[in-house]
């Protein structure tokens, strides 16, 4: 497209062949009609081949140079038709020539290519001015004559190049607007053509929670079309069910979630029912967008189908149960067999076999724990695994737990306590209680003390109880290798184990950490963990705290429930809390409450109603 300059100077070259074709046309008629009315024949004559001349020049050269430099050939021909107007004025009478009005247009026409142009016509013309007064001998006559005339002249050169200051001004700025709008729109086209190729689900909403934006994987995923989305509650489009097929709440819909905490928010056990019926298991992200004052002004959501995945996921949990099931009989036979070969009051042998035997012994005691604890993530998983609630003092629980690992701690040559409130002393031991399943915690603790062990060569380890009014809180404490800060994230994940020289010739099944996590949040707990490397590791576990009434009033309810015969399930009325990675500074002890237990057996269900993480 033509800028507003490049149309002026196409317009002006016109204007100008035009008018310097239409004055050799007059002329050289009047030559051949009538010669005599002619009075200054070389002048006249000289006009009429100028102006020949500029129509030959915008026929032929100026439609080639024009190509590449218009402001150029025009100038040229400007030049030319210029010279041709002095022709006619100085013909004619000069100053009082009847056509001086003709070079006030070239004053003004200068001013298109430039204030150069328009200076140096002008001084031309002064100079013509001051010429003639000097000719005149500064006649006061004549100079009072053509004083207006050369007002006039001054006036329209200051005039010209004033409108054509701002009009050149207006085009720099037009351009500049053009160009910024052509790089937006070239913006707008990619971000447009990014986010359609996303193969992920793309929602957009403000913060009426409105569909602004739906990309055509969201499209394909729900059965809407971006016309029919657009505008309206998202709620209409997405509509997102838990495991149990149950409407969200505030207390479990990610969106409220994202709002409130003003950050990201990852869900991955979510169904939408699309617009033709189809259920499907989604993977969903919410990031909020924050405005003034940290206030969300829309949200970004990003979905995709994981029905294939969870599937898959299912089938291999199925696999995993079945297999391990399966394997536990013929395990338990092959470690019974070899632990009768290596009994000396049943089987000789030498020191040498024995050696192979207790290898071997080892390594099905290692496999068996693998399928042990690939049944338990299984249970725990499919929501099978069965556990009694009810209160319990932890200190107790642990002060057993610590006799019972002495055996194991001084095998290494390693000291093991235990203290209360971080007295070492004789106190008068606190009563704290929690609602768990006694079996269960003693082996979340058990496991994390063998861990502290297995990776403490020196030194000791240490359990330390403290607590307050709402919560209790178990550390474990090792003076062993540490842990570095890139794998605490992931530690409680299953089958995730640290690979290092330091920890490779380490057994263990990479299960233990995911399990402690999982029964410590089925009793409304936490876990994490704080490391460094070489200076050792603690292990927390915060659960919450019943009083002594509570503990009463939950015990009677046991009994009461035993003397009656009967079994009854029960399940918390409050949340199990997801963890995210491991809070590394802050208060040991949460203020924040947990709803207590009801007392019975529960069955643990991971994944379901959860809070949103």
């Amino acid at each position: 497209m033509l800028d507003q300059r490049n149309r002026s100077l196409i317009l002006l070259s016109r204007v100008q062949a035009a008018l310097s074709g239409l004055i050799a046309v007059v002329i050289f008629g009047i030559y051949g009609l009538s010669p005599d009315t002619i009075a200054n024949m070389g002048a006249s004559m000289a006009n009429a081949v100028l102006g020949a001349v500029a129509v030959a020049y915008y026929i032929s050269l100026h439609q080639i140079i024009g190509r590449k430099r218009l402001a150029l050939s025009t100038l040229l021909l400007t030049l030319i038709t210029t010279f041709n107007f002095v022709l006619v004025i100085a013909s004619t009478g000069g100053l009082d020539s009847p056509y001086y009005s003709l070079w006030l247009l070239a004053i003004v026409v200068a001013g298109i290519f430039g204030r150069r142009e328009t200076l140096l016509i002008l001084a031309s013309t002064l100079a013509y001015f001051l010429y003639t007064l000097i000719v005149t001998d500064f006649n006061s006559k004549y100079i009072g004559d053509h004083l207006i005339q050369l007002a006039i002249t001054v006036v329209a050169g200051g005039l010209a190049e004033w409108v054509h200051s701002r009009s050149r001004k207006a085009t720099a700025a037009g351009s500049k607007l053009d160009d910024l709008s052509g790089q937006l729109n070239e913006e707008q086209l990619k971000a447009q053509a990014l986010v359609a190729s996303i193969g992920e689900g793309v929602m957009v909403i403000n913060a009426s929670r409105q569909i602004q934006l739906f990309n055509k994987a969201a499209q394909q995923l729900t059965g809407w079309d971006e016309n029919s989305a657009q505008g309206i509650d998202y709620n209409l489009v997405l509509l997102l069910q838990d495991e149990k097929d149950q409407d969200l709440t505030p207390a479990n819909n990610p969106f409220d979630a994202a709002w409130d905490k003003r950050q990201q928010v990852t869900c991955d056990n979510l169904f939408m029912t699309s617009r033709d019926g189809r259920k499907i298991a989604l993977n969903l992200s919410i990031s909020p967008i924050l405005g003034a004052n940290n206030i969300v002004s829309g949200a970004i959501a990003l979905f995709r189908d994981v029905s294939h995945e969870k599937a898959v996921e299912r089938q291999k949990d199925e696999f995993v149960s079945t297999a391990s099931h399966e394997m536990r009989t013929p395990v338990a036979a092959i470690e019974g067999y070899i632990s009768l070969a290596m009994n000396p009051n049943i089987a000789t042998i030498d020191e040498r076999a024995l050696n192979y035997l207790t290898k071997a012994h080892e390594s099905i005691q290692h496999l068996g724990e693998l399928f042990r604890d690939l049944l338990s993530v299984t249970k725990a998983e499919e929501g099978s695994m069965q556990m009694k609630i009810e209160p319990l003092n932890l200190s107790e629980l642990l002060q057993s737990v610590a006799d019972d690992m002495q055996f194991v701690a001084q095998k290494k040559h390693l000291n093991l306590t235990f203290q209360l409130s971080n007295s070492s002393g004789k106190t008068v031991a606190p009563l704290y209680y929690v609602a768990a399943n006694p079996e269960r915690l003693r082996e979340v603790v058990m496991n994390l003390i063998d861990n502290a062990i297995k990776f403490t060569a020196e030194g000791g380890i240490t359990i330390n109880l403290t607590g307050n009014d709402k919560f209790t809180q178990i550390d474990v404490s090792d003076t062993g290798l540490g842990i570095a800060n890139e794998d605490i994230p992931h530690l409680f994940q299953k089958f995730y184990r640290i690979d290092s020289s330091a920890t490779r010739t380490i057994g263990g099944t990479g299960l233990g950490l995911y399990l402690c996590r999982t029964v410590v949040e089925f009793f409304n707990g936490r876990v994490w963990v704080t490391s460094k490397i070489g200076h050792g590791s603690t292990f927390h576990i915060e659960l919450p705290r019943l009083s002594a009434a509570e503990a009463d009033r939950m015990k009677a309810a046991i009994d009461s429930s035993a003397q009656a015969g009967t079994a009854k399930t029960a399940t918390a009325p409050g949340q199990v809390i997801q963890p995210t990675s491991a809070p590394q500074a802050g208060p040991a002890i949460s203020a924040q409450p947990i709803a207590m237990p009801v007392p019975g057996e529960r069955a643990m269900d991971l994944g379901k109603g959860r809070r949103v993480n």
